[in-house]
Parts: structure tokens; C-alpha cells; sequence
């Protein structure tokens, strides 16, 4: 019975992705394009604004639709990314505020929706150097728990909670829960239950990275390298490789 309600759940979030012409695109690729072309060429800024005025206007046609309120939060994720990196910090602060604000507009949150909230609190968090006591700390780890209650085999579910789980401070001598469900991510998970371009199908990229940085900041460096390698290998045109092998060196 409860296979057959997970089934049920999974199926009904597909229906609601594909219910409208504009679900079949495939935003995520977009989005992520649009990044790599912001860093890699001189176009900036301007590349990331290409698909979210599209999001936008098609917004505007449908202003209550979650589907159309995740990719938008997804967006403005990496587009907060792209400013944190070039120094303009308060800008990018507004993008995961904007984003966070969009994701809490849906009334009811999936787990996709819980996973991505938790990590946009989460970059919030860091850029601000907030403290683990806060209430955004209390707030993004329930909800990145809520995630993972709704689907717990969603690995943006997963992974979020790693992430997040991983950044808490360290007991001596324990291993932390967050390293086990990023392996759980990368070994086990399947990036997407039911194949369809305008799904979510991010997961396992953000858990390699998460993972390595957590084995190069503890210095296991032998379990670094070899997650480095896979990385390269799975992810070669990954634009976190570098930036790793040079984390790696220092």
C-alpha cells in the first residue's frame, strides 16, 4: 500500500509538471546553461536573464503555477551564485531572499519544493556568516527534514539535508549523517524516479561537490581524490573540477 501511494504522489507531481505546454521544456538545462555561459563568456550578467524573463513572462499568463514558482527559485539560485562569485554580495543576498519568498508562495510544497527552499536558505545562511543557533538555521533544517519525510528517496531531498547536515558543527570521534546521505545520493539514488526533461533532475553533481569540499576541509585527502576522479569522470564539463583540484592543493 505504501509503494503504491509513493507511486501515486510520484505520478501526480508529473501531471502537474507536463498539464501545461510550457512544462515540456526542459528548464533546468536552460538555466544551467545560462550560467556557464555568464562565467565562461563575456556576455555576464546578460546570459542569465535569458531564460528567467521567459519564466517570467509565462508567469504572468499562469501567476499561480508551483511548477512555474520552482524553476523561477531555481533561477534565481544560480543567478545569486553567479553574483556571490563576482564580489556583489547584496546582490546576490536579494536573488536567494527572492527565491526563498517565491518557494514559501506555494501552498502546498512538494518535497522538490522543500529541497530547493532549504538550499536557498542555506547559501542565504553562509553568504550572511550566520550562527547555527539562528532561526534561519532552525528553519532550513526542518525543512530540508520535511523533504526528505514527503519522498524520502527524492535525492535533492537528500542532498540538501547532507549538505546542510554536513555544515553543522562537528563531534569529535562521530561520523556526520550528512556525509552517509551524500554517498546514499551519489551510490544508491536515481536523479529521477520517472524520465522527463521537465522534471528536476539535479542531485548527484551537487552531492559530489558537497562531499569532496567536506573531505578536503577534514583533511582526508586519499577519499577526496578518489571522488575528485569520479566527478571528472561522470562530470567532465563540470565547472566545479577545477576549482576543487585547486581546493585540493592548498
Amino acid at each position: 500500500m505504501k509503494k503504491v501511494k509513493q507511486l501515486f504522489v510520484i505520478s501526480l507531481v508529473l501531471l502537474l509538471f507536463t498539464s501545461k505546454g510550457y512544462a515540456q521544456s526542459n528548464y533546468q538545462e536552460e538555466i544551467k546553461s545560462d550560467y556557464r555561459e555568464a562565467l565562461l563568456t563575456g556576455e555576464g550578467a546578460l546570459a542569465l536573464k535569458y531564460t528567467h524573463k521567459k519564466l517570467e513572462r509565462e508567469l504572468v499568463q499562469d501567476r499561480f503555477n508551483p511548477q512555474l514558482k520552482y524553476w523561477l527559485a531555481y533561477d534565481e539560485y544560480y543567478m545569486a551564485k553567479y553574483y556571490e562569485l563576482r564580489g556583489r554580495k547584496d546582490f546576490a543576498k536579494r536573488l536567494y531572499t527572492r527565491g526563498i519568498e517565491r518557494l514559501k508562495a506555494i501552498r502546498e510544497r512538494s518535497s522538490e519544493d522543500y529541497a530547493l527552499l532549504s538550499l536557498l536558505q542555506y547559501a542565504y545562511f553562509k553568504l550572511c556568516n550566520l550562527k547555527h543557533n539562528s532561526s534561519l538555521a532552525r528553519e532550513m533544517e526542518a525543512n530540508s527534514r520535511q523533504a526528505l519525510a514527503l519522498e524520502p528517496k527524492n535525492i535533492r531531498a537528500n542532498v540538501a539535508w547532507g549538505i546542510i547536515e554536513l555544515a553543522k558543527p562537528r563531534v569529535q570521534g562521530k561520523v556526520k549523517e550528512g556525509e552517509v546521505y551524500l554517498l546514499d545520493a551519489i551510490e544508491n539514488l536515481f536523479e529521477q524516479t520517472i524520465e522527463s526533461e521537465s522534471l528536476p533532475s539535479w542531485g548527484k553533481e551537487e552531492a559530489y561537490e558537497a562531499l569532496i569540499r567536506y573531505y578536503i576541509k577534514v583533511k582526508r585527502r586519499e577519499e577526496a581524490i578518489q571522488y575528485i576522479e569520479e566527478f571528472e569522470e561522470f562530470y567532465p564539463h563540470s565547472l566545479q573540477i577545477d576549482r576543487l583540484k585547486i581546493l585540493l592543493r592548498h
